[in-house]
């Protein structure tokens, strides 16, 4: 009980002072996703497909990105992966993204914390500009015992010898049945030197 009011109380102190920052042009959009992943049976190994299509102002699709993992157990609470993104933006840009995951998470009963360190590394295709990226993400997670839901806190920040930029989620996913599960989140997106965005996220996930 305790644990689980100091995650609560850490992650409204990540939130609640960005959610004050003045309103000024920021923007609205929608992103739509589906995962489908995959535990292989002999072997502490793990793999998945990501897609992912956004829009803002609900006009328009902005970008479109998939993204293929490949990981492994390596105990019980934690877990490295490796992944691949390609990313399309309008005006035919492409961008490139390694990406390599570090993932511990911690139970106590309904509650499931977990922090994710990502490095990434991208660069433009035409262009050829690299860039290096650090995303540190926070997860309280809690299922709701006798039902489906299990509403969570999330917060990531973006760094790399400065801060980039910061993605505040208040979601739930709702399990279908041990196949499919669908998500819902909304996020509060801040950068260093643009306006804030509203993102409303909803997609599907998918266990084989």
């Amino acid at each position: 009980m305790i644990l689980r009011k100091l995650l609560v109380i850490s992650c409204l102190c990540f939130t609640l002072p960005a959610l004050a920052q003045e309103e000024k042009k920021n923007t609205y959009g929608g992103w739509e996703f589906i995962e489908v992943s995959y535990n292989f049976k002999k072997a502490p190994l793990y793999a998945s497909i990501y897609f992912e299509h956004d829009n803002y102002e609900y006009k328009q699709l902005d970008c479109w990105y998939t993204r293929t993992t490949f990981g492994v157990k390596i105990l019980p609470w934690l877990k490295a992966d490796v992944a691949y993104d390609f990313l399309y933006e309008p005006g035919g840009v492409l961008t490139h993204k390694a990406l390599f995951n570090l993932t511990g998470t911690l139970t106590q009963g309904n509650l499931k914390v977990s922090l994710r360190e990502r490095y990434v590394h991208d660069w433009l295709a035409d262009e050829g500009k690299q860039d290096n990226v650090l995303r540190s993400q926070l997860k309280a997670q809690y299922a709701i015992p006798k039902s489906h839901f299990s509403p969570y806190l999330a917060i990531e920040v973006f760094t790399w010898e400065t801060w980039k930029k910061t993605r505040h989620y208040v979601g739930c996913t709702f399990d279908i049945n041990k196949t499919f599960q669908l998500e819902a989140y909304y996020m509060y997106y801040t950068f260093k030197n643009a306006p804030a965005e509203h993102v409303i996220g909803l997609g599907l996930n998918i266990s084989l």
